[in-house]
């Protein structure tokens, strides 16, 4: 089985000046970030970031501005993006409100400041799948297991992703939903004749996340 050593825990702090290419939304440099520091390491199963492969992406500021990376991740561990430089991974030490992962137009977009839910705070950061008067958002949530052998000397750890999908209200209130089309109209009542109307014009039946999307994106 193959084992990852996963970097885990202690920050160190390292100052880095990371000039980033320009693109659309001009040149910005990361002026200081965290580097993930080896501390306590174990043989881990899996890694906690969403994505095998480490691509490019951008990152939004709270200030508005953007910077441009060249490999990028989401660690549903942390709950935190991180990119990587030189074969170093690094938090930005910036706040970070909103950012994609692969190209600005059709990557996957992540972002926070939605109230608060189950165990998410408004700085828990969700997958945008839908963006409009209706939002459609997924979470995805790595929690650490323990799994090591009976007898063995050495500590085995795993990471457990769990994904749950939740609707923002157009008055900003969040419900979380289940992959039915009676979840979703009973979430959603104001607007339930519609989605009625936009599932059957399309011969949607609404009963994967695919056709769910489809719908509330034409509501």
């Amino acid at each position: 089985m193959k084992k990852y050593a996963f970097m885990i825990a202690c920050l160190a702090t390292q100052s880095l000046w990371a000039q980033v290419n320009t693109n659309q939304f001009g040149v910005n440099q990361i002026e200081g970030s965290n580097q993930i520091a080896v501390g306590t390491y174990t043989e881990y199963e899996n890694q906690p970031y969403i994505s095998p492969e480490w691509t490019k992406g951008a990152l939004l500021a709270v200030d508005g501005k953007w910077y441009a990376v060249q490999k990028l991740n989401f660690n549903a561990y942390n709950d935190r993006p991180e990119y990587q430089e030189q074969e170093k991974t690094f938090q930005p030490r910036f706040e970070v409100k909103a950012f994609v992962i692969g190209d600005t137009a059709s990557g996957i977009k992540y972002r926070k400041g939605f109230a608060a839910i189950d165990q998410q705070t408004p700085k828990s950061f969700y997958e945008v799948l839908v963006d409009r008067q209706v939002k459609l958002l997924k979470y995805t949530k790595a929690s650490l297991l323990d799994v090591t052998s009976f007898n063995s000397a050495t500590k085995q750890k795993k990471f457990d992703f769990n994904t749950m999908y939740y609707l923002v209200k157009p008055d900003q209130s969040i419900v979380r939903v289940k992959k039915d089309r009676k979840s979703i109209l009973e979430a959603l009542p104001d607007q339930a004749g519609r989605i009625e109307e936009i599932a059957r014009d399309r011969k949607l039946k609404m009963k994967n996340w695919e056709e769910i999307q489809q719908v509330l994106a034409a509501l």
